[in-house]
């Protein structure tokens, strides 16, 4: 049948085991516990993302040492907002539905990137604005092309 195997059984002494400190329940510190789900919630870190794509996109970025230190993170997101596409020398978004006469491009340099805003307006409704840095370099060689209704930038 069934092979049984011995069970050790342990004396008092010879299962005291060194306990850590209690992670969780009543006897931690609510800093701790507070630490500990800071470190776990990985959904955190995406809300805190998109809060930030949002803040960017909208430009009221209140942390301006991220868009200065890594303006590429929202130049891309201004041009998947638009359904663009971005590429190492340049970006494509599409306008289509509008004309030539309606968009209207301008660009600064400053001390860290090369700024683009683009302004479509459209009749009555507000313009569609939208500023976004540029690399610092993309000021020597910038070009915009309207071509099939997509608005292309190269540098």
């Amino acid at each position: 049948m069934d092979d049984w195997k011995d069970l050790e059984i342990l004396t008092q002494n010879d299962a005291l085991v060194e306990v850590e400190a209690a992670q969780d329940g009543l006897t931690s510190e609510p800093t701790q516990l507070h630490a500990q789900f800071e470190m776990s919630s990985e959904h955190l870190d995406e809300v805190r993302h998109r809060h930030t794509e949002v803040l960017v996109t909208a430009g009221m970025l209140p942390e301006s040492n991220l868009a200065q230190t890594q303006p590429e993170r929202a130049l891309a997101w201004m041009v998947n907002s638009l359904n663009g596409r971005l590429n190492p020398h340049g970006l494509s978004i599409p306008l289509l539905g509008t004309s030539l006469e309606k968009i209207m491009l301008k660009s600064k340099t400053t001390e860290d990137a090369t700024l683009v805003q683009l302004n479509v307006s459209e009749g009555e409704f507000e313009p569609l604005v939208k500023e976004f840095p540029l690399p610092q370099e993309a000021s020597a060689s910038l070009t915009a092309t309207f071509l099939d209704g997509r608005l292309h930038i190269s540098w």
